[in-house]
């Protein structure tokens, strides 16, 4: 471990009481958002960014096997409510945070760049997720593809009957998008990718300002709002952009997968170049909060936002002279 690394604050003795503690809030923490997201699904999108926080901060501060207490009592709790509540596909998802809140403290620990650590992080828990979920699904009547297919139909079918004005039938809306299933399943490897990538980078923003606060420090990283994707990755986009241009329909789902999944790296490099100009300007927070509010929520700006992060790679927005994402071994 590198002697730049925290154990506990700095290299005095962690007071049991104290650490007790700290182990009780980040477990309260986790357990009562994932309660939130059994009792109300709309609630995915904190859980997604505050589950894995704790466990985070668990990992980067003590390491294992101390550090990994936390994840652990998290997923011993959580798995007993869950069967309680017989919520076992939350709790699949709820397991995956707390790997990925582990995973990124672990990557901080070893003294991994930024993106490496997201990098390694978002891999690991996407390959899991699919190992999980074909365990899952896979042996499904008809197939993994048909069973998806169906649950979308299923969700889109209680989506609508919930938001139809009264009399409308619910063939109304899902007729039409019966054409679309197949693809929108078959998109679903990118989106999970994109998502990850995405609560990946915000978890870790969450974590950030949580250790400043108690006076932990962070790697020796590069400040946020200078970083940029590796530059030969705009590659793998422009490859999966000419897929979309074949005749065969697999090859196009692997391009759309792919520009999907890439998209998310270009979105936080485009929230980046904008956090530059908000800090060089000097925008007030609130004009802040509101713009990266429509950044994430409002498709259009967001696509926008992820072609400016795209094309930064040639026009370089923000002048800065590219340097790689590369911390040396200490």
């Amino acid at each position: 471990m590198s002697p730049s690394m925290p154990r506990g604050h700095g290299t005095e003795p962690i007071a049991t009481r104290t650490l007790m503690r700290d182990f009780a809030a980040g477990i309260g923490l986790s357990v009562v958002v994932f309660l939130l997201l059994v009792l109300f699904p709309v609630s995915g999108i904190m859980a997604t960014v505050i589950v894995p926080v704790p466990s985070l901060i668990s990992t980067y501060r003590w390491g294992g096997p101390l550090g990994y207490l936390m994840p652990g009592g998290s997923a011993v709790v959580g798995g007993t409510l869950a069967l309680l509540l017989k919520a076992p596909q939350s709790l699949v998802y709820f397991l995956e945070l707390l790997l990925l809140g582990t995973l990124l403290g672990s990557g901080m620990r070893k003294g991994l760049s930024l993106t490496r650590t997201v990098a390694n992080a978002v891999v690991k828990v996407c390959a899991v997720g699919a190992l999980v979920f074909w365990w899952m699904h896979g042996r499904a009547e008809g197939g993994l593809w048909s069973h998806l297919e169906e649950q979308l139909r299923t969700l889109m079918a209680s989506v609508w009957s919930q938001t139809a004005p009264e009399g409308a039938q619910t063939t109304d809306l899902t007729v039409p998008w019966q054409a679309w299933i197949a693809v929108l399943a078959r998109l679903f490897p990118g989106v999970a990718v994109a998502t990850t990538v995405i609560g990946a980078w915000l978890t870790l923003s969450v974590a950030r300002r949580m250790l400043l606060l108690r006076g932990i420090p962070m790697p020796p990283w590069p400040e946020w709002f200078l970083w940029s994707a590796p530059e030969g990755l705009v590659w793998a986009v422009i490859a999966a952009g000419f897929l979309l241009l074949v005749s065969s329909f697999s090859l196009k789902v692997l391009g759309a997968n792919v520009v999907i999944a890439l998209g998310a790296v270009y979105l936080l490099q485009g929230v980046a170049i904008a956090a530059y100009y908000f800090r060089r300007w000097r925008v007030p927070r609130l004009v802040q909060a509101l713009s990266y509010t429509l950044i994430f929520f409002q498709q259009f700006v967001g696509l926008a936002v992820a072609l400016m992060g795209f094309f930064d790679t040639w026009i370089d927005f923000r002048r800065l002279k590219k340097k790689a994402d590369f911390l040396p071994s200490p």
